[in-house]
């Protein structure tokens, strides 16, 4: 009798304490977020300064089926708005433009965000405050940093094959992607010469300079029929195939002595906005690849990459190629083939910071 009435109590519980997500919409700059029980709902904000990201999360809420997880905006506030529900948390996630305020009222049963320019002084109960990066006196739009990560180096030669190094063709292709992206963003590399950084002192780089995107340059390898280009975002969660590709590319650690990157793990908030984020310019970045160069499209895949994993901002591994195939590596063995190759991430870059 008592284990039953502790199992009524706990089903009582969950029916007081639980809510769902009936409704969203979006119009002229407020976005209303309607619950199916009409009492107060409880909100924790957090606001990404680096990236311009709002995340709302709400304990023990549903989302309910058909409600979009990601619908695009794009007007003068806000970019997107995904939805990601993890372990009894749904969080709403705004993309919000350069100079963007907000303030957040919750009702019963209602949550409301208001959208502003950044010269708009009304009260809030949260509000952001413009990036360090953004020149709030002259309006500009904020300039993004970009951190460009030529896989491998010095003493790490990287993948071989048909005479090749891996190691050359990344810093080859950095290069030029680097200096593609200069046009528009701050851009930072990892390295730019033959030499040899540690996976967690490229994270560090990225972290420190608070970057808004980290892309790492590598090529694959494999047995004589394997071809084809792949692209990875960082996931707690990967594929057996993925984990193998990680497991290569992690070597460095062991190798090489290098310090774990634990200390540089993202918290889950900004894990979950990360990597649709990255998994979004991953998934271009490969169909650019493709369609420029007609190799075989190998898929866009979640890995825990512990270069990935470390870094704060949203990043991604692209895989251009195998060295191991001429036919893949012919493609890069022109100037004018790193060039095409180069600008095609940076077009797929440009498409989510702009």
């Amino acid at each position: 009798m008592k284990r039953i009435f502790i199992l009524m109590l706990l089903l009582i519980s969950t029916v007081v304490f639980s809510e769902t997500l009936e409704k969203v919409t979006y119009r002229n700059g407020v976005y209303t977020a309607t619950f199916k029980e009409k009492r107060k709902i409880n909100v924790s904000a957090t606001f990404n300064q680096s990236q311009s990201v709002l995340a709302l999360d709400f304990q023990n809420v549903t989302v309910k089926d058909g409600i979009p997880n990601n619908l695009r905006v794009n007007d003068q506030y806000v970019d997107n708005v995904s939805i990601t529900e993890v372990a009894g948390i749904s969080t709403i996630s705004f993309y919000l433009k350069a100079g963007t305020q907000y303030r957040i009222v919750t009702r019963n049963g209602e949550v409301q965000v208001t959208f502003s320019g950044q010269n708009n002084n009304s009260n809030s109960v949260v509000k952001n405050q413009p990036s360090k990066n953004q020149n709030t006196q002259s309006g500009k739009k904020k300039k993004y940093t970009i951190v460009v990560d030529p896989g491998h180096g010095g003493k790490d030669s990287g993948a071989l094959g048909n005479g090749y190094r891996e190691k050359d063709f990344a810093l080859a292709i950095g290069l030029k992607l680097a200096n593609n992206l200069k046009k528009d963003y701050n851009v930072i590399m990892t390295r730019s010469t033959d030499v040899f950084i540690p996976l967690q002192t490229r994270a560090k780089i990225a972290n420190d300079a608070n970057a808004d995107f980290f892309v790492s340059i590598h090529l694959n390898s494999g047995g004589a029929s394997a071809n084809g280009a792949e692209a990875f975002y960082y996931s707690k969660k990967e594929s057996a195939y993925a984990a193998e590709v990680a497991k290569f590319e992690n070597s460095v650690d062991s190798n090489y002595k290098d310090i774990p990157l634990s200390d540089f793990i993202i918290n889950d908030i900004f894990y979950r906005i990360n990597q649709q984020k990255s998994a979004a310019v991953a998934t271009d970045a490969l169909d650019s690849i493709i369609s420029n160069f007609g190799l075989r499209r190998r898929g866009v895949y979640g890995a825990n990459f512990a270069v990935l994993r470390g870094t704060n901002a949203p990043a991604i591994l692209v895989e251009v190629g195998f060295i191991t195939s001429y036919g893949d590596i012919d493609q890069y063995l022109s100037e004018s083939g790193k060039e095409r190759l180069a600008a095609g991430i940076a077009n797929a870059i440009r498409k989510h910071f702009n």
